[in-house]
């Protein structure tokens, strides 16, 4: 049987919201354990939860990518076959990890991904993710590696200070470039709390209280162009 490991970093999400993440992370039909890194601001809460909690002396200021790497490279240490990840504030499907353990069994890639569902910030359900698309945008909870992709996972850490922004975009750059087997699952298992408005905008919805103004995405993709990278849409 295929080792899951899922990858949780957290620092200043509410408990509640880390709570929804990881009893779906539990309630898995595919055993799998969790990694929850604290980037700094640690809850003591979660010490009893059924998980592995890491704890980071300081926040790294990266949008996560750190935590990732390190609850990684903490699961292959002790010789998981599969890494996933998941944002604190979103969740997956019962068989969203079962689903990825049968591509693996199936294909033996590298790079497995998934499709996601857009949630709203009180977790009602808006739609499908229309922008999913194996080639050019996966988000970072539709990832997954195998063994053969474990080389890779040092990019979530050495990607320059812009690119955390973009970080799934970044990942999916080295992905392709490498040239390793990606198998793309078409099915949505991953639910994504939508808390930026430029989703509910595309969907012509009204903006909820506590929902963030988007970021300055086109300044990232340009740096990385003018750092002689392709461009990441290629």
């Amino acid at each position: 049987m295929k080792r899951v490991a899922v990858i949780t970093p957290y620092y200043n999400e509410e408990l509640e919201l880390i709570m929804k993440c990881h009893e779906s992370v539990e309630n898995q039909t595919h055993p799998c354990l969790h990694v929850l890194v604290a980037d700094g601001n640690p809850y003591a809460e979660i010490n009893k939860w059924n998980a592995d909690h890491i704890i980071l002396p300081a926040s790294h200021n990266d949008i996560g990518s750190t935590p990732r790497l390190i609850g990684a490279y903490h699961s292959i240490g002790l010789d998981y076959d599969i890494i996933t990840f998941l944002d604190a504030d979103n969740w997956y499907g019962s068989d969203h990890v079962e689903r990825i353990v049968s591509a693996a069994n199936n294909d033996d890639p590298g790079f497995i991904t998934t499709g996601r569902i857009l949630c709203r910030l009180d977790g009602s359900i808006m739609s499908p993710c229309p922008f999913t698309n194996p080639k050019r945008f996966i988000d970072t909870n539709c990832m997954a590696f195998t063994r053969k992709g474990y080389h890779l996972l040092h990019n979530w850490a050495l990607m320059p200070s812009y690119g955390h922004l973009i970080g799934d975009r970044i990942m999916l750059y080295h992905v392709k470039r490498s040239g390793i087997k990606h198998t793309h699952i078409s099915q949505s298992s991953a639910y994504y709390r939508c808390k930026r408005e430029g989703i509910y905008k595309h969907f012509k919805e009204q903006i909820p209280a506590g929902v963030l103004p988007s970021p300055n995405y086109k300044l990232s993709y340009q740096k990385w162009i003018d750092d002689g990278n392709d461009p990441l849409n290629a």
